[in-house]
C-alpha cells in the first residue's frame, strides 16, 4: 500500500499466482488498484490489470 499527497487517496499493489483448472496452466498476475476516500467510505475504486495474462493462462478456451 503506497500513500499519496491526499490522506483520502491510497494507491495498493498486489499479486496473484495459481493455476487454472481447465487447462493446468499457471499465471502470475499483478494488480494495481487506486481507492478514494470521503467520510470514511471508498468513492472511487479503480483497479488495473493485464487481461492477457489471464487470457494466455486460458490456453484459447476461454471462460
Amino acid at each position: 500500500m503506497y500513500t499519496t499527497g491526499d490522506p483520502d487517496v491510497v494507491v495498493m499493489e498486489w499479486s496473484v499466482a495459481g493455476t487454472v483448472v481447465r487447462t493446468g496452466s499457471t499465471y502470475a498476475m499483478r494488480y494495481a488498484a487506486f481507492v478514494t476516500f470521503r467520510s470514511g467510505e471508498i468513492a472511487t475504486y479503480r483497479e488495473y490489470w493485464n487481461p492477457q495474462v489471464f487470457l494466455t493462462a486460458l490456453d484459447g478456451q476461454g471462460f
